[in-house]
């Protein structure tokens, strides 16, 4: 029983590493610029949602913080499963940490759209064009020993001239 366990064990850790490598080579891939350059264009939609999180019985808001708008990508889906564990919607506690990227691919940095949260933690992208985008900010706080909080993304698909409205988490 021994042998059949290490087996197991082994072809685990070998498909867990094929995972990993999948996301690395994502990560390690530059984007091509057919694939984003939907993006750069001027749109009829507009994104518009609030980032908010409640922790007993307060809530907390993105005031002051970024919110993005960042373009599907292989490598934007596979940046947001090395943060939040998948490509459609998550949060990732701020006790975890930043994930560190080596470098950020420029493509990825000079496509995403950034506002600023107001103080309600409401934002808004105008002029979106069609297409698959992850909203993503952070909504923290000071607790009585660390920060708390995190932050958060959700996937979206705008099409049609319409405004499409966010709740994150």
């Amino acid at each position: 029983m021994k042998p059949a366990a290490l087996l197991l064990g082994l072809v685990l850790a070998v498909a867990g590493c094929a995972q990993f490598g999948l996301r690395e080579t994502a990560l390690s891939t530059p984007i091509a610029p057919s694939e984003v350059d939907w993006a750069r264009r001027s749109g009829a939609n507009t994104v518009s949602g609030i980032a908010l999180m409640k922790a007993g019985g307060t809530s907390y808001t993105c005031a002051g913080q970024s919110a993005n708008l960042i373009p599907d990508s292989a490598y934007a889906r596979a940046r947001m499963t090395a943060i939040f564990g998948n490509a459609t919607k998550g949060t990732r506690a701020a006790s975890l940490g930043a994930v560190k990227f080596e470098r950020d691919d420029p493509l990825y940095v000079s496509t995403l759209r950034t506002t600023r949260c107001d103080a309600s933690g409401s934002f808004s992208f105008a002029r979106v064009p069609d297409g698959v985008w992850y909203v993503t900010s952070s909504v923290k706080w000071q607790g009585a020993s660390q920060v708390e909080g995190g932050s958060i993304m959700q996937r979206v698909d705008v099409r049609g001239g319409r405004l499409v409205k966010v709740s994150l988490p």
